[in-house]
């Protein structure tokens, strides 16, 4: 069985109870940590880090920013990762939620642009799987093909949404993409 460690997007959290996670762990145990992206890039991956190398997973896998992260954390420590709908360009990805918001628990954050402007481009090294939902309605599903199909192997699924509704069908990739 395969340790998988689980990285969320912005303004979400950790849930080892959701649908999508629970379909993962078919795989293997999945750990994860609630990650505050209004933090700057390096605090986030420092602890990021820190967190994952305790667990020492087999697997990466993150969704949105998580996909991102789960991307950067790869290339640092050359464990493989799957990125689900990611982010590729986090610091335009953000701008919009600069400010005051919200998040997806009904919990305020504060956003500023120098956290914002601290975030890079999804790195083009390690091994990596690249899942996409041709629905994604807030990440444009050719643009990140057409940013990161020339490194990575990138499979995308008619329909779905940016939370990613085709884990299921997604499990025999993932399980490929780790053996290879």
């Amino acid at each position: 069985m395969l340790k998988i460690y689980y990285l969320h997007g912005f303004a979400s959290r950790f849930y080892i109870t959701s649908d999508k996670l629970k379909t993962l762990a078919r795989l293997g145990p999945v750990y994860g940590h609630d990650i505050d992206y209004t933090q700057g890039s390096e605090d986030i991956i420092e602890e990021s880090l820190d967190k994952l190398m305790r667990v020492n997973p087999d697997l990466l896998v993150g969704t949105s920013m998580g996909g991102w992260l789960a991307g950067i954390l790869a290339a640092e420590t050359g464990i493989p990762v799957v990125a689900i709908n990611p982010v590729t360009e986090p610091a335009q990805s953000l701008r919009p939620w600069i400010g005051q918001g919200v998040d997806h628990q009904g919990q305020a954050y504060q956003l500023t642009d120098d956290v914002v402007s601290s975030y890079y481009p999804f790195t083009h090294y390690g091994s990596g799987l690249v899942l996409l939902d041709q629905g994604d309605e807030l990440l444009p599903w050719k643009d990140t093909a057409r940013v990161l199909g020339d490194y990575f192997p990138v499979h995308r699924f008619e329909g779905g949404s940016h939370r990613f509704e085709h884990m299921e069908e997604a499990l025999e990739l993932i399980r490929e993409h780790v053996q290879d």
